[in-house]
């Protein structure tokens, strides 16, 4: 039996540009034509602008004049606020579901990090970057989900939202190769053999991240 989706159309064409967004799909600092997503989903114009008006209303983007906006490009001060309330969330996701996490949730974390681990054989760079980019987002959205909180991933998925991944990780990612699989590796080891561990762990984690984000700012 298939599931009616109640959502109005204004709900879909607005969930419809968040995933652009957060997939990078639609970047930030990208003018978007609302008569050309009206034309792209087939749909009046009407659904579109309400669901920028939302947007807009929730600092994403910018309303411009000729049926336009623009994606806001987040600042570092913003980029720093973000990181500090996903690190409260994931914290207490943690902390909430220490030493009772389902094995699929964890079957789930674990192939995510396999998909990272085999990233460095991909020659592309950048979709290489594009992938890491979108299992990061991924492996941490499901870490919120342990929660068992729709409202935690609900913020989570518009913290997402102001910190385009592809943008934060542009300059970034190549420093924390390196430790990029191995870190979230760890996180995972943790989660299955010492969970009080992983605390500490994914606070380590957030730390590097934001040392390697503000250390590349110039």
């Amino acid at each position: 039996m298939s599931v009616i989706d109640t959502r109005s159309l204004t709900d879909r064409v607005y969930d419809y540009l968040l995933d652009q967004i957060i997939t990078g799909a639609i970047k930030y600092g990208e003018v978007i034509s609302i008569r050309a997503i009206a034309e792209e989903l087939k749909i009046s114009t009407m659904p579109v602008r309400e669901a920028v008006k939302r947007l807009a209303f929730e600092q994403i983007v910018e309303i411009k004049p000729r049926s336009n906006c623009q994606v806001k490009i987040p600042s570092p001060r913003m980029i720093a606020e973000v990181y500090e309330a996903r690190e409260m969330l994931e914290m207490h996701a943690l902390a909430k579901s220490l030493g009772r996490i389902p094995p699929e949730n964890l079957e789930r974390l674990r192939a995510i990090v396999e998909e990272m681990k085999g990233l460095e054989r991909d020659p592309d760079p950048e979709a290489e970057e594009k992938l890491a980019v979108d299992l990061d987002r991924r492996f941490h959205a499901e870490i919120c989900a342990l929660a068992g909180n729709e409202f935690v991933d609900q913020f989570y998925r518009q913290l997402a939202l102001h910190v385009n991944m592809t943008l934060i990780h542009q300059k970034t990612y190549d420093k924390l190769k390196r430790q990029y699989s191995e870190s979230h590796a760890e996180i995972l080891r943790c989660l299955q053999e010492d969970p009080p561990a992983a605390m500490a762990m994914l606070r380590k984690h957030f730390t590097d991240t934001r040392n390697a984000l503000f250390n590349n700012q110039g």
